[in-house]
């Protein structure tokens, strides 16, 4: 897999080990600075490898030194090789499109730790439940996870344990 550009992705390590993971690789422990997944033909499967150096939090894959793992690059079929060029470049888009993912109870997330930014009084609209629409979303999607006296009941589950 040879291209004449430079073919380096870099960025935080989180978000582009969650991309390797989604496109199919997984960290090679043989090699342990390197990722690894398998690219099928039809004369059998040639382990595509992709090295990295990670440091203080950021990640950089080194395309242009990536290998297959075994046989030399002349020995690995063209449709191979495109295979692990369009891997390639799939990843790359994966990287740069990756959203910030927000919060979310329904993924089991936990709630960021960063400094929630501090509202005056007026604009803090004390006593309503939701201070904005995706809070609104939140506390609704929150209410549909909950289960109601009736499944509760029918569940054999005490729906309100303070009074017994």
């Amino acid at each position: 897999m040879k291209s004449k550009q430079l073919m380096i992705i870099a960025g935080p390590a989180l978000k582009i080990k969650e991309s390797l993971s989604q496109a199919g690789f997984v960290r090679d422990f043989v090699h342990q600075s390197t990722y690894r997944t398998e690219l099928d033909s039809s004369d059998g499967v040639y382990v595509f490898q992709i090295p990295y150096e990670e440091s203080d939090g950021s990640m950089t894959l080194f395309g242009e030194t990536s290998f297959f793992e075994g046989v030399s690059d002349s020995e690995v079929p063209e449709e191979v090789q495109a295979a692990a060029l369009d891997r390639w470049y799939a990843l790359k888009t994966r990287v740069g499109n990756a959203d910030p993912q927000i919060y979310s109870p329904d993924r089991g997330d936990r709630r960021p730790s960063s400094p929630i930014p501090s509202r005056s009084v007026e604009t803090a609209k004390n006593g309503s439940m939701v201070q904005d629409f995706s809070d609104m979303k939140r506390l609704g999607q929150d209410m549909d996870r909950m289960k109601t006296e009736q499944q509760l009941n029918d569940e054999g589950l005490v729906n309100d344990p303070i009074q017994y």
